[in-house]
């Protein structure tokens, strides 16, 4: 009997313990906190549990919210942070501040902490948060992140920002990717931050710094980024690394590797504007040497030169003589081909790209090229180009030519003139830097400067001979003719303080420059950056000079300072026609911008530039070029990028 009591007493225990812990269970499980309109985002958190979800509707949250609990998530109903907004309700105060481990915010927009020492998200002392797919405007910082750890800042849009857009304080092991820093004073701030990696963020139009690393950031790694901006200050520090391993993979711009970044500036001034990219791997050719810096990034990005059908061309060392004739034909087509077909015309052919090939029979030869790469193929066919005959008649030609003129500037345009006895029938000029011809008179425009060697191959039915003439055109880029001084500045309008791009497009080398900004200041760089700090209607002079003799240009009442903001700043709109064509492109280009601005300042993507409001440009050469305007007005400017947005092709 007392067996049976014994059962029973330790059945009930285990059921009492099992009933105690369905309990604790209930009550530690995580719930979500539906945030309506008209309720309190702050009351939510205060009443959160750790696990918790707080998920807000869509509306205008006038509030400042303050995150000091730990493991919350924190998300808009719709994933869409222009519908769900955290507005400051005192702008003196952070929107959102947070001080905690573990928390998530996403698809939430902050804006009104227009003080300059606040922020739309302030982070102090978390550690591994995620800040992810939100919105920061019209706030002194859109992100500022202060003595945090292990956090992800990613794919969020800093906007219109006063001081800072993403600002790093005293943190380390952060990870700040697929961000948006735009129009913002500074776009990303790194200082005293350490062990940091920042990739695949888009910080463009940034109004005094695109990005500034102080000399007390160490060991970060910055990578895929694309910067366009005027201006970007990186100091030396210690480990940091401005390109990773070259890997494939679609870069920020397109390209087909990863490496460094887009080093960009509006006017296409930029070091990644202007780069060289002869394989077409969106990687630079050269290296980029960050001015003031002792980094280097080894892989800059460029944006890849759409790959366009070749055209097919070839020369070769004889067109004539007598059996066996062998002859090496060498391709000289554009567009990079990546295969070659030949067919030399006696029922042969080859698929080198320069093959030599023999001719054992005497007869006229028809040869035909065809060359192709991914973008398609093309034909070169030259009718009864090679003859062979069986006998050798008379003796192979004596070499003798001459060049006119044999020195001067580029172009230097020199005209050959073969003076070889034996009557040659046939003729190959090489002009040393990698053009040929078949004239027997060539001429040939030497465009870079250096020295030139020349060689002729002349041909008969008996044979032929070659004659070379070592460093025979020599060509210098020094100009004997006076510049004539001209520029350009953006913007030529807006309030004090005014910080003014000048930039100089004069002609015929100069080798000095002085500029009078009409404030009682001077600059002798070449494109100095000048800040006017009163009010007023101010004359620039710019005199340019070289050894031949200087030249000054004036304009009159060019920049003009207003001492408050009147309206609003432009929003840009523009489209030019047509938009594709074959070179020469002529492409008229319309400002469509609201907001009256007073001051246009075109960029065609080619290196040219404008300050009509209506400018005609027209494309000498193909390629997919980049459109930029930046237009003003007494309240300020706006730029506004197409990128590819002109597209000119082979006639």
């Amino acid at each position: 009997m007392n067996g049976g009591i014994g059962i029973k007493n330790k059945v009930l225990i285990l059921l009492g313990i099992f009933l105690i812990l369905s309990l604790i269970s209930g009550i530690g499980s995580a719930a979500e906190i539906i945030v309506q309109p008209g309720d309190s985002i702050q009351a939510a958190i205060d009443s959160s549990k750790s696990g918790d979800t707080i998920t807000i509707k869509p509306g205008t949250y006038t509030e400042n919210v303050n995150i000091t609990k730990s493991s919350l998530l924190i998300r808009s109903e719709s994933g869409n942070p222009d519908d769900t907004i955290i507005k400051a309700k005192s702008s003196s105060s952070n929107a959102l501040s947070m001080q905690a481990w573990n928390v998530t915010i996403k698809g939430i927009k902050t804006i009104g902490a227009s003080g300059s020492s606040y922020s739309g998200i302030y982070m102090y002392k978390c550690n591994q948060c995620v800040i992810e797919n939100n919105k920061m405007t019209n706030n002194g910082y859109g992100i500022r992140i202060v003595s945090s750890n292990r956090c992800t800042v990613s794919k969020n849009t800093v906007l219109n920002n006063g001081v800072y857009g993403i600002y790093l304080g005293s943190c380390s092991n952060n990870t700040i990717s697929g961000n948006t820093a735009t129009n913002d004073n500074r776009g990303i701030h790194v200082g005293s931050a350490d062990d940091n990696t920042i990739s695949d963020n888009t910080v463009t139009s940034n109004n005094i710094l695109g990005m500034y690393v102080c000399g007390l950031s160490d060991r970060n790694l910055i990578y895929n980024n694309y910067f366009n901006n005027t201006n970007i200050t990186i100091k030396n520090g210690t480990g940091n690394a401005y390109n990773t391993a070259k890997a494939s993979g679609k870069n920020i711009v397109g390209g087909t590797y990863i490496g460094g970044n887009f080093w960009g500036k509006p006017d296409g001034s930029g070091f990644s504007n202007k780069a060289t990219d002869t394989d077409r791997d969106g990687i630079s050719d050269s290296a980029y040497s960050i001015p003031g810096s002792i980094y280097i990034d080894h892989l800059p990005l460029v944006v890849p030169a759409p790959l366009t059908a070749p055209g097919a061309s070839f020369s070769s060392n004889v067109t004539s003589g007598t059996a066996p004739l062998n002859v090496l034909f060498t391709d000289t087509s554009t567009g990079s081909p990546t295969t070659w077909k030949w067919n030399f015309g006696d029922g042969t052919s080859s698929t080198q790209k320069s093959p030599t090939h023999a001719y054992s029979t005497a007869g006229t030869y028809t040869v035909t090229l065809t060359v192709t790469n991914s973008a398609g193929s093309n034909t070169a066919t030259k009718t009864n180009y090679v003859t062979v005959t069986t006998g050798t008649t008379g003796t192979k030609p004596v070499l003798q030519y001459w060049g006119s003129p044999r020195s001067g500037i580029a172009p230097l345009t020199v005209t050959f003139k073969d003076n070889s006895s034996g009557s040659p029938t046939a003729w190959n000029w090489s002009f040393g830097d990698g053009a040929y011809s078949n004239e027997k008179y060539p001429k040939h425009t030497y465009t870079a400067p250096g020295s030139y060697t020349i060689s002729l191959t002349a041909s008969n039915a008996a044979g032929s001979n070659t004659l070379t003439k070592s460093n025979y055109i020599v060509v210098t880029g020094t100009s004997s003719q006076t510049p004539v001084a001209a520029f350009s500045a953006s913007p030529t309008a807006g309030t004090a303080p005014l910080s003014v791009s000048f930039t100089d497009s004069s002609t015929g080398s100069p080798t000095t420059w002085k500029w009078n900004f009409g404030d009682g200041t001077s600059s002798t760089e070449k494109n100095p950056v000048h800040t006017y700090s009163t009010a007023g209607s101010y004359t620039v002079t710019l005199t340019a000079s070289n050894t031949a003799g200087s030249n000054t240009a004036t304009k009159s009442s060019y920049v003009t300072v207003t001492t408050g903001t009147t309206g609003t700043k432009p929003v840009l709109q523009y489209w030019g026609s047509p938009r594709s064509g074959t070179a020469p492109l002529t492409v008229t280009f319309k400002d469509n911008s609201s907001g009256s601005p007073t001051a246009w300042n075109w960029s065609f993507g080619d290196g040219a530039y404008s300050n009509e409001k209506y400018p005609k440009h027209t494309y000498m050469a193909p390629g997919s070029y980049t459109i930029s305007l930046t237009a003003s007005n007494a309240a300020g400017s706006n730029t506004l990028i197409k990128n590819n947005y002109i597209v000119v092709t082979n006639a």
